[in-house]
């Protein structure tokens, strides 16, 4: 089994073992970023991908770490604009955005960090409206419920209860993701309406935050930053994906078991400003789509950005 949390990534191995059905696709390109669009329509598409049929888009672009989000414009932009499509209709009632992980562990705190960063709106809606000059701002809430080695409470039980209580029209999940090679790391946003399971990429898999978990649509958005390390080793030493490199993936769990050496996964030495940077990015683009009535530099203004 090869740990990926990034459809594009899924929809490749399918593509080249012969068996992908149920599945549109289509990419394009602008500026410097590639844009992949995967639709899963049905079962067929489910089974062959491994993950439920929704919309999943996926921006890849110059590595984060080494780029300012002030140099990516073109992503913020484009993810800005997905966003906004995949919120299309549903925040009349108000937007929760939830940055999932644990902000002490540097690979994991993309969401933590994210949510710092959200210009929250709900508790002075109208205030706002009025001094902004803006009308009909969309109510806005932000929460990093932690996890639940933190807390003692599965994040779906926290959010389930808040979602429950304050009535938002969408719930917005923002979390690090797994991929499959080292080049995805940083330099790619997958956004989706799917929803997702908090720790799927690493092997810890929690209560999935959903439509049909919570009662309200669910838009999720994730940078990888983990690779899982059996997978690295694999692609590193068997190159393509094909039979053969399927047995030197279960040679190499063989020997770690043999070894009992623990599962593990891998991240880049700068991931602490790969998270930095990542979470600017993100909190921009989200800002940007909830708020498209205020410019770029007020937003920035607003949320010391």
């Amino acid at each position: 089994m090869i740990r990926t949390d990034l459809a594009a990534e899924a929809v490749g191995l399918a593509e080249a073992s012969g068996r992908l059905e149920g599945v549109e696709k289509e990419e394009s390109q602008v500026g410097g970023v590639t844009i992949s669009r995967v639709r899963i329509l049905d079962e067929r598409g489910e089974r062959a991908v491994g993950k439920p049929r929704g919309v999943y888009v996926t921006l890849s672009t110059q590595n984060f770490a080494r780029t300012s989000p002030e140099n990516l414009e073109d992503t913020l932009r484009i993810a800005a604009r997905e966003i906004a499509r995949l919120a299309e209709g549903k925040t009349g009632g108000g937007v929760l955005v939830v940055g999932l992980g644990n902000a002490q562990c540097t690979p994991d705190a993309l969401g933590p960090k994210t949510a710092e960063q959200i210009f929250v709106t709900r508790h002075m809606a109208r205030e706002l409206s009025q001094l902004l000059d803006v009308p009909g701002m969309t109510p806005v809430s932000s929460i990093a419920p932690g996890v639940l080695g933190q807390t003692g409470v599965e994040t779906g039980e926290i959010v389930r209860g808040l979602v429950e209580r304050i009535h938002p029209s969408l719930v917005l999940v923002i979390d690090a993701l797994a991929a499959r090679s080292m080049e995805r790391l940083g330099s790619t946003v997958q956004l989706s309406d799917t929803g997702i399971a908090p720790g799927s990429g690493v092997g810890n898999h929690r209560q999935a935050l959903s439509e049909e978990t919570l009662g309200v649509p669910v838009v999720s958005i994730g940078v990888p930053t983990v690779v899982d390390a059996v997978t690295l080793a694999t692609d590193v030493l068997g190159g393509r994906e094909d039979a053969r490199q399927d047995g030197l993936r279960e040679e190499i769990r063989r020997m770690m078991d043999d070894r009992q050496a623990p599962s593990m996964v891998v991240t880049p030495r700068e991931i602490d400003v790969l998270i930095e940077h990542s979470a600017t990015l993100l909190s921009m683009a989200i800002n940007r789509a909830l708020h498209p009535s205020l410019e770029s530099e007020d937003l920035a203004a607003l949320t010391g950005a």
